[in-house]
């Protein structure tokens, strides 16, 4: 373990499942027209429809099909469609040879959506272009229910960038998985990979992170990490829900039980945001604010008990970017709206920390303190940001006012929260991966109406 600048990296074995593309795994003699990277991701309607995005390594372009069944039904065939794509195979290549030949290949992004599928039911799927040598191994999925008590998963910052990196991320997903088996979906709140523009360490995230892709919807915030050449190598690996008008595809919001879920960009970055070149100033500002207006928007349509914010940035952290300019900004701009919608959580993420504040008006709100693992909801929001489930951690912030947190730390330690949603409480579960033994139980919270 290497600390750098307050920046600690946790190493363990290299170890690979299978083979990941390279642009020579062709000539080898891979099936290049077998889906990978498949993800499953919500509709406006989680009840009754399912969106899927899948990528085919071939070099024309392909057809999208996509079966979908219950268990002892006949299959139903949906077609989607396909875009071929240009990327970057490397990871940190040479600046002169970011856009070489040798470094950049073409392959094929397939999304498709099935709908009219019923409520609360278990369906099985596999992907494909319909012929017979190419189908994905079969996944699993739940649609969603309008009522009843549910839980999900709640992970940040895998941010990966090697073998080993990404077997952190295996046993984090996987150790989640088991501790919540019945859990609907999960998230990550940004930094799924270490450089969003490789689509080499796309191809390890979802091979590393199989068992919880295959067979739970996933529920993305977009991350710095994930805009280092711009976000479209993101959205080329999700099918969002298209409900947010004027604003990118990785902005989207869903219902699912009694619980309404907005997901927010953080990623103007602060040089954007105060630039002296007024039009890049203005378009970084106007971009916060279309978010904010959507979510009061989101906020006031919903009739749902409980509304719940994800985003990467973290408002209130320990971590390395407690006091930065943008964290600040960000805050200013953002907490104050979140205080008059009376969001309920904040699933935040960036600081690599463990942070817990329950807070109003920037201050921890009245009643509660760092014995409170309850509040009564009344005025205050949760706002959690639970760590890595990767191999990088920050140490907390020392010299910085912190007393609107109720809990921190730096455990060093992989971490997954399983929140609990029923119509009376938010309950929020953080555990610490272990090697050897049970997952420790680190710190739990509850939110009750």
């Amino acid at each position: 373990m290497k600390s750098i600048k307050g920046i600690v990296w946790a190493g363990v074995v290299s170890c690979l499942l299978l083979p990941f593309f390279s642009p020579k795994s062709s000539a080898a003699g891979a099936n290049v027209n077998l889906p990978v990277d498949i993800s499953m991701t919500f509709t406006k309607d989680p009840l009754t429809a399912k969106a899927f995005t899948w990528v085919t390594k071939n070099k024309t372009k392909s057809a999208t099909v996509l079966e979908v069944w219950e268990a002892n039904q006949p299959k139903v065939k949906v077609t989607g469609s396909s875009q071929m794509v240009t990327g970057r195979y490397a990871y940190f290549p040479i600046a002169k040879d970011m856009n070489a030949a040798k470094n950049l290949f073409t392959f094929d992004v397939h999304k498709a959506v099935v709908a009219g599928l019923k409520p609360n039911t278990k369906y099985f799927y596999r992907c494909g272009d319909g012929n017979a040598a190419n189908w994905s191994q079969v996944g699993s999925f739940v649609t969603g229910n309008s009522s009843g008590d549910f839980s999900f998963l709640y992970m940040t910052d895998p941010q990966s960038a090697s073998s080993s990196d990404f077997a952190l991320w295996k046993a984090t997903s996987e150790h989640a998985y088991a501790k919540y088996p019945d859990a609907k979906f999960f998230t990550v709140s940004g930094d799924l990979v270490d450089r969003g523009s490789s689509e080499n360490l796309w191809d390890q995230f979802f091979r590393y992170g199989a068992k919880a892709t295959t067979n739970l919807t996933i529920v993305p915030a977009i991350g710095n990490h994930e805009t280092d050449t711009g976000p479209h190598h993101y959205s080329d690996h999700f099918n969002f829900p298209k409900n947010t008008a004027g604003l990118p595809d990785y902005v989207y919001s869903f219902d699912y039980g009694d619980a309404h879920f907005t997901v927010l960009s953080t990623e103007k970055t602060y040089a954007q945001l105060t630039s002296k070149d007024s039009a890049v100033r203005t378009a970084a500002n106007h971009f916060v604010d279309q978010q904010i207006e959507m979510l009061r928007n989101e906020v006031a349509a919903s009739h749902k008990k409980w509304n719940i914010v994800i985003l990467h940035k973290a408002l209130y952290s320990s971590g390395g970017y407690a006091s930065s300019a943008e964290t600040l900004y960000y805050r200013k701009k953002l907490a104050p709206v979140f205080d008059e919608l009376s969001i309920d959580a904040v699933l935040q993420g960036h600081n690599h920390t463990f942070d817990r504040g329950f807070i109003y008006g920037g201050k921890t709100v009245s009643g509660v303190n760092a014995n409170s693992t309850s509040v009564k909801k009344g005025k205050g929001t949760l706002y959690l940001v639970n760590d890595s489930a990767g191999p990088k951690f920050y140490n907390t912030t020392k010299g910085v006012d912190l007393s609107f947190l109720l809990k921190y730390g730096q455990p060093r330690k992989q971490m997954y929260t399983g929140v609990t949603v029923s119509q009376d409480s938010l309950i929020f579960k953080t555990f610490t991966v272990s090697k050897d033994g049970p997952d420790a139980l680190y710190d739990t919270f509850a939110i009750t109406k």
